[in-house]
C-alpha cells in the first residue's frame, strides 16, 4: 500500500511496482490507510511521513496498538532527519529521501517483499 498525500508519488510508485507484479492500493492520508489495512493488511506498507489528518508516526503506533505487523517504508523530504527516529517504529525497515531513485526504489521494495516470503 502506498500513502501519499501528493497524487503524482502515488501514481509514480503505484506504476513503478505493478510492473513488477504488485498488486497495490493507495490511500492519501493515514486515517484513509488505516481504515482500509484493519480490513485487509497489505505485504507492504510505504507511507509518506507528513500526512494530513494523520502522519506516519500516528498510523504506525495506531497498526501496532491493534496487533497489525506491516513491514514499512517512510518516505520524507527530511530522511536524515528521520534516520535518528527509527528505532521509534518497529515496523520500519527502510527510510526514503525524497525524490528517490526509481530503480533504488524497485530494489529495496523486492528486497523486503523477498525478505518477508522467505520468512
Amino acid at each position: 500500500m502506498i500513502v501519499d498525500d501528493q497524487p503524482g508519488i502515488r501514481l509514480l510508485l503505484e506504476e513503478i511496482l505493478k510492473t513488477e507484479g504488485y498488486e497495490i492500493k493507495t490511500a492519501e492520508n493515514g486515517k484513509e490507510a488505516l481504515d482500509k489495512i484493519v480490513n485487509q493488511p497489505p505485504d507492504l506498507l510505504m507511507v509518506d511521513y507528513k500526512l494530513p489528518i494523520m502522519d506516519a508516526s500516528a498510523l504506525l503506533h495506531r497498526l501496532e496498538e491493534s496487533g497489525v505487523v506491516v513491514p514499512a517504508i517512510l518516505m520524507s523530504g527530511l530522511a536524515e532527519e528521520l534516520e535518528g527516529k527509527k528505532d521509534q517504529f518497529p515496523m520500519v525497515e527502510e527510510i526514503f529521501a525524497k525524490p528517490f531513485n526509481i530503480e533504488d526504489a524497485r530494489e529495496r521494495v523486492n528486497r523486503i517483499l523477498a525478505k518477508k516470503t522467505n520468512n
